[in-house]
């Protein structure tokens, strides 16, 4: 199942803190609600898991 999110927000730090951090499998599993596993699988993908 693929997910698209779009939004727009301006951050208080640079670009390159914001991109690490999304691409930080720790930030992002903290950031979803009932996610009990992520990891990243490329440079362009993750694999969760999560409950409800």
């Amino acid at each position: 199942m693929a997910m698209t999110m779009t939004a727009e927000v301006q951050l208080p730090a640079s670009r390159e803190v914001v991109w690490g951090k999304l691409n930080d499998p720790e930030v992002l599993k903290a950031c979803i609600p009932g996610c009990e596993e992520l990891n990243k699988t490329s440079d362009t993908e993750f694999q969760a898991v999560a409950v409800t």
